[in-house]
Parts: C-alpha cells; structure tokens; sequence
C-alpha cells in the first residue's frame, strides 16, 4: 500500500505544529488512525517520505519527515538523509548528525505550513 501524501503531509504539519518529533510507529499508527490504512513502520515510510520532501523542497519548503524519528534514538533513520535536494548526505560523526538533523528540524518547526499540501 502506497501512502497517500496529501494525508501524510497533515499528519506530520500537525506534529509540526505540535512542536514534537515522534516515532515511525507512532506515524503509522496517525496515518491509520487518519486514513484506515496501516503502513508497516520498519521500512514503509522511507519512499513516501522521501517522495513529500522532494515535492515540498520544490515549493522552497523545509525536510518535514526531519519530525519523524527511530524509536530510543533522538535521530531519523538512514532513508532521511540524502532524501531531498535539502537533506544532505548522512554525516558520518553522531554529533554531526544531530547538529544537522537539528538545523533542519528548527527550519520545520518554524516553518508556516499551509493547511494542505501544495500542488
């Protein structure tokens, strides 16, 4: 099953608005909740998120799947990084890692996200 973007996009613009990163468990459990459709965690998100940040990129807008992280760990997975031309390549040092992932997560949270998706 193939998310819809539309409803992922408003699923994470209201955890933007929320100002709190969560788990690619929680997402699946928001977009099942929203839609009806489950999308397995492990794996599922990589292309549809991947996908949303390279349409919202288009429009000038920041990473959103930046909110979107491992569960225990204070980072998004690999299949963020490199995922849009605004997402560069995954740093090698954790530290570097965070400093980036926070940039960009500063750039989302402060971003004003329009209530649908821009075509």
């Amino acid at each position: 099953m193939t998310p819809n973007l539309d409803d992922l996009y408003i699923v994470l613009s209201q955890w933007a608005a929320a100002g709190k990163p969560q788990t690619y468990k929680q997402l699946s459990r928001a977009y099942q909740a929203r839609t009806g459709d489950w999308v397995e965690f492990y794996g599922g998100w990589d292309a549809p998120l991947g996908e949303l940040n390279n349409r919202l990129a288009s429009i000038g807008a920041p990473a959103i799947s930046a909110l979107v992280i491992l569960q225990g760990q204070n980072e998004p997975g690999g299949g963020f990084w490199g995922s849009a031309p605004n997402v560069p390549p995954r740093p090698k040092r954790y530290d570097d890692r965070i400093a980036e992932w926070s940039r960009i997560l500063r750039d989302v949270l402060t971003h004003r996200w329009p209530p649908m998706l821009p075509p």
